[in-house]
């Protein structure tokens, strides 16, 4: 029997499903009946596409919603003589607000900010396309029956491409505000990242509108199948991701449990380690690297007899170091662990004199993860001990460690270990 808070769910979301119909209907009033069913279809498939959301690197995507947008937007229907602005893009709204309601009734968090870009994104595109030529708007010009469909075709992806852009730019400058991450660093990784997905969105959607006119609401059911397989692989692929990631946090535990580290010690590592990538500027995927290198470092401890004290190999001799990396590395290799990770965990144990007297190339990761090793093994999370860590660890300045990571270890703990700042009481001065 259904529970009164899912009947409740369910008597909402027809009613929004039935007002988002009627909506579409009411506006293609005076139309053929075609252009009623091709906006009905449209916008259903937005709402599905805001439930259907693939992560990649860190962002919500919808590109079926988007790229149904797209098609709404330029289409004849809905550009130059068709649908008015206002009309046209509170239809997309509605539809994304019914696809957040849904969310929130199956108890998933919708991502406001990633469908708030989203939209935008749409309507800067709309926005283009209703630019006014002097004879028409640029989306008359394009859906022109007299209009090569290849010329019409191109516009469109111009214009189409300029809203999925405008919408990587927002998520991707809200994003980098929240780390400590140069936003044009973060947007030239994120259009590097995002190219697959981001065609598929932009083309898509002028694809539709151009064969609109001829196929009607048929066009989206055809044009849709590509980025439904799309959504497929992509879901699939976050799977795998997600297991990985389980795989890495349980082979981090692992040295905790069996008593080879101090509780935590892989955590708060990682922890350190990706602030201070972000204080040196990394990149979205070395730090990415950076936190899996950090979690598994010390993962081959639990093949030693007798284990380091208190596990920490800073103070153990290199002969321990060398076996404790080694076992690490082949732990890390059967997790799936990437060469980028791999190759962190291999160089952590190198002096940085070997890279600064000899030319041995060190990677930025491995020596961050050097210094974040040592310091909390010194340290062994006690926020008072930080001064001596600080002091041994400056001890190796130039020859066992960067200067420049050891600097972006002072800044950050720095930061960590300010008392909190208390506020005046009643009769206090």
């Amino acid at each position: 029997m259904i529970g009164r808070s899912w009947r409740i769910g369910l008597f909402t979301v027809a009613g929004f499903l039935g007002a988002l119909a009627l909506y579409a209907f009411v506006v293609a009033g005076g139309r053929p009946a075609a252009d009623g069913w091709f906006i009905v279809t449209a916008l259903l498939l937005i709402v599905v596409g805001e439930l259907v959301l693939v992560e990649q690197f860190g962002r919500h995507l919808a590109p079926l919603s988007t790229a149904c947008a797209m098609a709404l937007v330029l289409s004849p229907v809905g550009v130059g003589s068709g649908l008015p602005w206002v009309q046209c893009l509170l239809g997309v709204a509605l539809a994304m607000g019914l696809g957040s309601l849904v969310l929130r009734g199956a108890h998933r968090r919708p991502d406001a900010f990633g469908q708030a870009s989203r939209f935008l994104g749409v309507a800067f595109s709309a926005t283009l396309g209703r630019i006014d030529l002097g004879s028409g708007s640029l989306g008359d010009w394009a859906n022109d029956p007299a209009r090569a469909t290849l010329s019409a075709a191109a516009v469109l992806t111009g214009v189409a491409l300029a809203g999925v852009l405008l919408d990587l730019g927002l998520w991707t400058v809200g994003r980098a505000r929240s780390i400590k991450v140069s936003a044009r660093s973060r947007i030239r990784y994120d259009l590097a990242q995002s190219g697959a997905v981001g065609a598929i969105m932009t083309i898509a959607g002028p694809l539709i509108a151009v064969t609109e006119p001829d196929l009607g609401a048929v066009a989206i059911l055809i044009f849709v199948w590509p980025i439904a397989l799309a959504l497929v692989g992509l879901r699939r692929v976050a799977r795998i991701d997600a297991t990985h990631r389980q795989l890495v946090l349980a082979l981090a535990r692992l040295s905790d449990e069996t008593g080879h580290t101090t509780k935590g010690h892989a955590r708060r590592v990682a922890q350190l380690a990706a602030a201070m990538g972000e204080d040196v500027g990394l990149g979205p995927a070395d730090l990415a690297d950076l936190r899996d290198a950090a979690l598994l470092h010390d993962v081959g401890q639990v093949t030693l007899n007798e284990p380091i004290p208190d596990g920490a190999t800073v103070l153990a001799a290199p002969a321990e170091q060398s076996r404790v990396i080694r076992e690490s590395v082949r732990l890390a290799e059967h997790a799936g662990a990437g060469t980028g990770v791999v190759g962190a965990i291999s160089a952590s144990t190198v002096p940085f004199r070997q890279q600064r007297e000899d030319g041995q190339p060190i990677p930025l990761i491995a020596r961050i993860l050097k210094v974040a090793n040592a310091y909390d093994d010194l340290t062994q999370g006690r926020r008072t001990a930080r001064g001596p860590a600080l002091e041994r660890i400056h001890l190796g300045l130039g020859y066992e460690y960067d200067p420049a990571v050891v600097d972006a270890l002072t800044r950050v703990t720095e930061e960590n270990a300010r008392p909190p700042v208390r506020r005046a009481g009643v009769g206090e001065t």
